[in-house]
């Protein structure tokens, strides 16, 4: 009789047990990335005794109620919740984010509610950095499995490549070209374009590309950076040329490219002294035709007195002086190599430009064509007194240019350019791809692959331990766990979070059928405590 008592007793045990996972359960029911608990009860045995009697087994078992002899986990796919923050994270598939705190101990959970700190490390609301891999420039894993850092800035890059791409188009159609060169003259060059690009500093300087149609099939192209003018490495080649010339095929497709117009420096002192004409400010420089950009004037005399200035040819048709604002003071005129100084007109006297210097190309043409794709350029320096732009400080400029996808056809101009330089940028905002790939987008436009998450799974989910705060770590009994990227077990939503599991109304039903047991169980112990109140007035 007693023992009844004890049965009943385990019975409550075991369901109040019950009762404290469904509350956990429903408490949770908001909470992010949380995985219900369900409830394995295995019964007692109070006695069990197996007697024979003509060779037939006679069974006395009496049952000892039941216990809770273990949970399971839910690892089921909870809810995905849009939240429009682009750092709050949802798995969508198996697996675990895998988190680290400041004693280098790894946790692994399904809450994704991250955010970057001050140091641009991705973290949970815990404090926790999120793992994963740094990537290189080429976007490839980097390094061993760390912490995510995004930078709240980028430094400038300079410009090492510059690439025509399609649909890039020389009009075969246009009018060939015959006058000599002449950047102020629209009617020397058939097409002119602008690309910006970056020194190492990150200062914008602009590229021109002059393409003048010298005859069916053939074209020149000159180039200037700037107030400087471009010039080009032909490899086998020691001269350096002031343009390329590039050669079509009846399709409209290059079939090749050499250099042309090896500049020659010339000075203006001495036998090269140039004189004003007529008090018109008008000088004309011998040996042209000048290259645009490379006249420099470093001194005149007026026949009584020498004065010391810093004028220089912008490249466009104008003489200005960097010692007074780069005030424009006058033009020139390359195709007859005259050049106006307007300060001197009229002057009363005839000024004489004693010191400078500029450059004057010819019609030499390189032997050695050139792989389109493999152009170079004479380095710049950005550390030049004689230019109005390209005294930064920074290192000289030089780039690769690749023009294999020009084609020349019937049909309009198109310029369209790419160059890997740009300036420095602050982050403006982070994303995070499907397959993990956490980008920044910065101030400078340009969008960058700083990290891919990984993703942690097990053999064996059920034997990981819960240690609250959504985190979970791995018995001594887990294996392993299998690594591998965002996007390959699982995709990563970006802007969401996943819900609890927890089903309320299965857990309601759960609750009551518990607090039922609850009640019989208590029944059960009433009833044998009035079994055993009559069993005691039987003495009476």
């Amino acid at each position: 009789m007693i023992q009844s008592f004890y049965t009943g007793n385990a019975g409550l045990n075991a369901n109040k047990n019950w009762l404290s996972v469904i509350s956990d359960n429903i408490a949770n029911v908001n909470t992010i990335g949380f995985k219900a608990e369900r409830v394995n009860f295995e019964d007692l045995i109070s006695s069990s005794l197996t007697t024979f009697a003509n060779n037939s087994p006679k069974n006395m078992e009496i049952g000892g109620g039941s216990f809770v002899g273990s949970t399971n986990k839910d690892f089921s796919q909870g809810a995905l919740m849009n939240t429009n923050t682009p750092t709050d994270l949802a798995l969508d598939g198996e697996g675990f984010f895998m988190v680290r705190d400041a004693q280098d101990v790894t946790y692994y959970t399904r809450a994704g509610q991250f955010r970057t700190d001050a140091n641009g490390d991705l973290i949970n609301l815990n404090g926790m950095k999120l793992l994963g891999w740094q990537l290189d420039d080429a976007g490839n894993i980097a390094g061993a499995l760390g912490s995510i850092n995004i930078p709240n800035d980028m430094p400038p890059h300079v410009t090492t490549s510059l690439a025509l791409k399609e649909p890039t188009n020389l009009d075969a159609g246009s009018q060939l070209v015959t006058g000599v060169f002449d950047t102020s003259d629209a009617a020397t060059y058939s097409y002119v374009n602008a690309i910006t690009v970056y020194d190492s500093l990150g200062v914008s300087h602009e590229a021109q590309l002059y393409f003048i149609h010298t005859g069916p099939n053939q074209w020149r192209v000159f180039g200037l950076m700037d107030d400087e003018p471009i010039q080009f490495n032909v490899p086998g080649d020691p001269n350096t040329y002031d343009a390329l010339v590039v050669e079509f095929n009846g399709v409209g497709q290059i079939n090749r490219v050499f250099g042309y117009g090896v500049n020659t420096d010339r000075t203006i002192t001495g036998a090269g002294t140039e004189t004003e004409t007529a008090d018109l400010g008008q000088f004309t420089l011998n040996n042209t035709p000048v290259l645009p950009g490379s006249v420099v004037i470093t001194q005149y005399s007026d026949g009584v007195n020498t004065y010391n200035v810093n004028w220089i040819d912008d490249g466009h048709g104008n003489i200005i002086d960097l010692n007074n604002n780069n005030r424009v003071i006058g033009n020139i005129s390359y195709d007859d190599g005259s050049l106006f100084i307007n300060q001197f007109a009229g002057n009363g006297t005839t000024e004489t430009l004693t010191a400078g210097s500029y450059k004057t190309y010819n019609t030499a043409v390189s032997t050695n064509t050139i792989p389109p794709d493999q152009i170079s350029i004479v380095p710049i320096p950005v550390n030049n007194p004689n230019s109005a732009t390209l005294n930064t400080g920074g290192n000289p400029i030089q780039f690769t240019l690749n023009i294999q996808n020009m084609k020349q056809v019937e049909s309009e101009f198109i310029f369209y350019a790419e160059q890997d330089g740009y300036a420095k940028g602050d982050l403006l905002s982070i994303s995070v791809s499907e397959d993990g790939l956490v980008r920044g987008v910065y101030s400078n436009g340009q969008v960058k692959d700083w990290a891919r998450i990984a993703i942690a799974t097990f053999n064996d989910k059920e034997i990981l331990i819960r240690k609250g705060n959504n985190l979970f770590l791995p018995n001594s009994q887990t294996y392993t766990p299998i690594i591998v990227p965002g996007g390959v077990i699982s995709k990563i939503r970006g802007g969401f979070l996943e819900l609890s599991n927890v089903d309320i109304s299965r857990e309601f039903i759960n609750l009551i059928t518990a607090q039922r047991a609850y009640q019989a169980n208590a029944r059960t112990i009433t009833t044998s405590d009035q079994v055993l109140q009559e069993t005691m007035n039987i003495k009476r």
